[in-house]
């Protein structure tokens, strides 16, 4: 995604909902023995999942990495136990932050990591502590689907603008079906699940759910002419979206949250964090 001013807008938005929805930034298991934790949050964007968090576990050391620091706030307006710093999480990991956190978060990267999560995962495991924690909340873009407020409510745009999008990424042979896969995929690479819950976006959040993912289509927009796709026809039918919407058209998916806990390395062996 480009880091637009709209792009920041759409990342603050979708932290609120989700929050309301979920209702944790993190599963409460996590903190119920230990809040002086160091936690890091990958692809952080804004940082305003750490900025809350922050006011949460005031003695925890916080910290955003992100590709880029264009959508960073100004350090002087993050609280005092929150820093963001630039780090290119699918690369080799340094050494400095090897087994150096109790927590890492991963946050709504599925466009970032297309059908592949393995070196994301791979990655973040590695900056675990052992016996520390991976939170991975994900929106499940493989079970999209569109429905409306009344039968007689026109969806007509939206269904040909995300036929659009799925070509789009079946094109570039993209599956995104692993989201709904994670408590599976965590135990393969060595962690013991410890939470694995999928949310529904219900009536209430529906409206600006759409809109924001709308807003999210507006920029995937800006790539399109460069693929030397009918441009025009995008723009007509994501205009036709929003107007759908404003009348109850609604984009909806669910919110996936997959907690996993490494191992502890116990006199040179590792021993297992699953409950007997």
């Amino acid at each position: 995604m480009k880091h637009a001013y709209t792009s920041s807008v759409r990342l603050y938005l979708q932290h609120w909902m989700w929050r309301r929805q979920v209702k944790y930034l993190l599963l409460p298991a996590i903190t119920s023995e230990n809040t002086i934790l160091e936690v890091a949050d990958i692809g952080c964007g804004t940082g305003i999942w750490l900025i809350d968090l922050a006011g949460q576990l005031p003695q925890a050391k916080l910290v955003g990495y992100d590709v880029s620091p264009s959508q960073f706030p100004p350090p002087e307006w993050l609280p005092r136990n929150v820093k963001l710093e630039v780090l290119d999480a699918l690369a080799e990991v340094p050494s400095s932050l090897v087994e150096k956190y109790d927590v890492v978060h991963i946050g709504l990267l599925v466009l970032v990591v297309g059908d592949n999560p393995l070196p994301l995962l791979r990655n973040v495991i590695r900056m675990l502590k052992p016996n520390g924690y991976i939170q991975w909340d994900e929106a499940d873009l493989g079970g999209l689907f569109r429905t409306t407020s009344t039968p007689t409510t026109s969806k007509d745009s939206l269904e040909e603008l995300y036929d659009l999008v799925d070509k789009r990424f079946n094109r570039a042979r993209l599956s995104h079906s692993w989201v709904r896969s994670l408590d599976e995929l965590f135990p393969q690479e060595g962690l013991a699940v410890i939470e694995y819950k999928q949310f529904p976006i219900p009536d209430e959040i529906a409206h600006p759910w759409t809109h924001m993912h709308l807003l999210s289509l507006g920029e995937l927009i800006k790539d399109v002419e460069k693929s030397g796709e009918d441009l025009h026809k995008w723009l007509d039918l994501h205009a036709g979206a929003i107007e759908e919407a404003r009348h109850g058209a609604s984009v909806r998916m669910n919110m996936v949250v997959a907690v996993g806990r490494k191992a502890s390395k116990v006199q040179g062996t590792i021993a297992s964090t699953e409950p007997s």
